[in-house]
């Protein structure tokens, strides 16, 4: 049993906190994704609003206190993150998306923000710690519950890691059936993920609104596995009929599943799921028996340490931005475009690779100011944004502390400077955009990188 009166008790800045990268509430496109999109995500799907009303009309219940973990230099919310986005949100409607701004404003004009600026926190030891009060919490009607899908996940999670499901089942007080159906559903999804469908119907089939639970069903019925031989065996999948067989099946449920031809009240008769699942395997199934397996695919890093060698190319190409540098930069068009900088050749679409590395600066630019809370600094007093270059001189010239080193400070200077003389200057990269004629060669694009790299770095977020 856990000794949670060993956990301390401490005030926090709410607009320091890191909302959870892992928030089983998240997608899995969704998750690592940036704290900006986080507090979007959660905004549109999660009734963040009636949080942010309930607080300025009762304040923040006394029983609801947070529980955070330290990681690296950050504290990040582990249970709350709803009413911590509703606060952060409170105290900064710019955090909102665009067309919600507005409604966080009025909320914000009836509260003095200061009263939230820090607020009472449990500081668990670590997030596996945290766990078992998830579940209970979320598991249960005690806060708005987990979707079932994100339960699964959530308990799946350790099964994947090789923990034993009879430690997950005591750790989170479920049973061993709930911890292999979550496993066993898990692993059918990432079948899904990694088959070879089109890319609308796995959208569709992996979505968090899809029926999972449905699908679950079938495949834990007891004549489902005698035909299938289908097993859990710690992190894998196993079964005695060719994988090909066994995915076409799959398929075809969650096909049957979205098209509602099957539901959980067409068949939740046993024996109608019976002949069901004996109709799918005369079908489709040949009699081979063969034994298979599915299991979740090893990080990148490992698939390549294990893969054999593959004889070095001749020659490496280049790329317009380094793909062995990864950036987090809290904005996610911004991401995007430097990943498709990343897949560019250097060489290989020259105007292109200018006006690219043109709009990298300009996002990076608006977002340090973002981040620093100066965006109203962006913009004149009719509202029109001024110029890039104007931007980027009045951050040295009101703002040198944003730069870690006088160095850098300097390198942006020149980079913008009046007199220069230099032909990598912020002009230049202004006229492959605006002008009728000049294209930058392989040299000038790495040299206007190089400029940018130092106030990418300014905004980049540390990976939790």
């Amino acid at each position: 049993m856990i000794d949670y009166s060993d956990w301390e008790l401490r005030k926090l800045s709410v607009d320091a906190l890191r909302l959870d990268k892992q928030n089983p509430r998240l997608p899995e496109d969704m998750l690592n994704e940036s704290q900006t999109a986080i507090i979007h995500y959660l905004v549109n799907e999660f009734e963040i609003l009636e949080i942010a009303q309930s607080i300025v009309k009762n304040g923040f219940f006394i029983n609801e206190v947070p529980i955070v973990v330290k990681e690296g230099r950050n504290f990040v919310v582990v249970e709350g993150n709803r009413r911590i986005t509703a606060l952060k949100l409170l105290r900064n409607p710019d955090l909102a998306p665009p067309r919600k701004k507005h409604s966080y404003s009025r909320l914000a004009e009836d509260i003095d923000p200061a009263q939230w600026e820090k607020l009472a926190m449990y500081i668990a030891p670590s997030k596996e710690d945290a766990a078992p009060i998830l579940i209970a919490r979320h598991g249960a009607e005690m806060t708005k519950p987990w979707q079932r899908i994100m339960k699964m996940r959530f308990l799946a999670g350790d099964v994947l890691k090789g923990v034993p499901h009879e430690q997950i089942a005591t750790r989170y007080s479920v049973t061993i059936t709930e911890v292999r159906t979550a496993a066993i559903t898990m692993l059918i999804r990432e079948m899904i993920r990694s088959g070879d469908i089109e890319d609308t119907l796995k959208d569709n089939y992996l979505s968090e609104k899809f029926p999972t639970s449905t699908v679950a069903r079938i495949i834990e019925t007891k004549r489902f596995s005698d035909l299938s031989k289908l097993q859990l065996n710690g992190a894998k999948l196993q079964f005695g009929i060719p994988q090909e067989e066994f995915f076409k099946i799959i398929l075809r449920i969650f096909k049957e599943v979205h098209a509602k031809t099957v539901t959980h009240r067409t068949h939740d008769d046993v024996k109608i799921r019976n002949k069901y699942i004996e109709n799918l395997f005369a079908e489709i199934a040949s009699g081979k028996t063969e034994k298979s397996e599915f299991k979740v695919h090893p990080k990148e890093a490992e698939k390549e340490k294990d893969a054999p060698r593959k004889p070095k190319s001749s020659k490496k190409m280049e790329r317009l931005i380094s793909e062995t540098m990864s950036f987090n930069t809290g904005m996610h068009k911004l991401n995007e475009l430097i990943i498709e900088g990343q897949k560019m050749a250097v060489s290989s679409h020259p105007h292109a690779g200018g006006l690219l590395l043109r709009t990298i600066l300009d996002l990076t630019v608006q977002r340090l100011y973002d981040i620093n809370g100066k965006l109203d600094q962006t913009k004149s007093n009719k509202g029109r944004t001024y110029g890039l270059t104007d931007r980027i001189k009045n951050i040295y010239n009101k703002h040198p502390d944003w730069f870690p080193d006088q160095a850098t400070c300097d390198k942006i200077k020149r980079f913008t400077a009046g007199d220069s003389g230099s032909f990598i200057h912020i002009e230049t990269l202004n006229d492959y955009v605006h002008g009728d004629y000049g294209k930058p060669t392989k040299d000038d694009l790495r040299n206007f990188w190089s400029q940018i790299e130092p106030l990418l770095d300014l905004i980049l977020e540390e990976e939790n």
